[in-house]
This record gives C-alpha cells, sequence and structure tokens, in this order.
C-alpha cells in the first residue's frame, strides 16, 4: 500500500516505522515506487474532475431537497445542511415529521434497498441519541435519517427514495 501524508513544519513526529533512514528518517523499508505513481495519477484524475463532479453531486442534493419539501409536509433540514454554502455538499440530514413511522424508519428503507444511516457513523452501533442533534436542538420525537451523495448517484434514485420516504409517511400519517 501507499500513503500520502502532509506535515506542517511545526509539527514534531516521531517514526511509526524504524529501521531506515527513508523519509527523513520517518520510516524504515523500501518505498513502493509502482503505488506512489498510481496514487499521483488517481489524485491527478481525481483533482482534473472535482470541479464538475462537486457541480453534478450539488444539482442532485438540491433536487433532493426540493422533491422532499415539495413530498413530505413538516420535513426539516437539520443544522444548515440545506444550505449549499453551509455545507457538506455530499450529506443531506433531515427530520422527519413525529410519526409511527420513524421506529422502523432504517428498517423500511433497507427493505426497499435504499442505503442510508440513522446518525453519525463513528456512532454506529450506538443506542445514545445522537450528540450533535441534542447540539443542533432536534426533536427527538422525530426520525432523522442521514443522506450521502456521490458522482454515482442518479436523479432516478432521489426519486425512488423520495417516493418510498413519501409512501412511509403518508401510511403513518
Amino acid at each position: 500500500g501507499v500513503r500520502l501524508i502532509y506535515i506542517n513544519n511545526d509539527l514534531k513526529l516521531k517514526p511509526l516505522i524504524h529501521g531506515g533512514a527513508q523519509e527523513r528518517n520517518m520510516r524504515g523499508g523500501t518505498e513502493n515506487v509502482y503505488g506512489i505513481v498510481g496514487l499521483a495519477k488517481a489524485m491527478e484524475i481525481a483533482y482534473a474532475e472535482m470541479n464538475e463532479k462537486h457541480r453534478k453531486i450539488q444539482q442532485l442534493k438540491d433536487y433532493m431537497i426540493d422533491k422532499l419539501r415539495a413530498s413530505i409536509e413538516g420535513i426539516e433540514f437539520n443544522g444548515e445542511s440545506a444550505q449549499a454554502d453551509k455545507s457538506l455538499y455530499t450529506v443531506l440530514n433531515v427530520s422527519l415529521p413525529p410519526s409511527e413511522a420513524n421506529d422502523m424508519l432504517l428498517f423500511n428503507m433497507d427493505i426497499n434497498k435504499i442505503s442510508v444511516s440513522g446518525g453519525s457513523a463513528c456512532s454506529s452501533g450506538s443506542n445514545v441519541g445522537s450528540h450533535v442533534r441534542t447540539a443542533l436542538n432536534c426533536d427527538p420525537n422525530k426520525g432523522a435519517v442521514r443522506f450521502s451523495f456521490s458522482k454515482f448517484n442518479t436523479i432516478e434514485e432521489i426519486d425512488y427514495v423520495v417516493e418510498k420516504l413519501a409512501e412511509i409517511y403518508s401510511v403513518n400519517a
């Protein structure tokens, strides 16, 4: 494998791998030249397409925000996740209206082959409410779900997700 790390000159690190004087005495062992060249090429490709992919993903997120507002009465967007200039373009966090459906929301999404999260990835498996939602004063009676977007998502997928959410919440209204 190969990795990249940027080290600020003010930061003093100790080596993880001892043995040789490579990388200014920071690691031992022979460099993975093929991996380094591959990483450089991957970074070059990612950077060249970064603005285009950002625009595409932001358009998908904006589309979903509009569809959710039009389809589910009482939906709220947590924090500033619905504001393009104040949030990460790849994530949308919503609070759904109080409903019996909230207890089974993630299960119902999964049954419909929709991958979402009910909290942060770093707290998955926890049965304690989200400290972030608490800090944002989100209503704990509302179902929360986090959607993530990538360059591989489509408008059709968003239409499907919103349709299924609207079905779940219209049945349990």
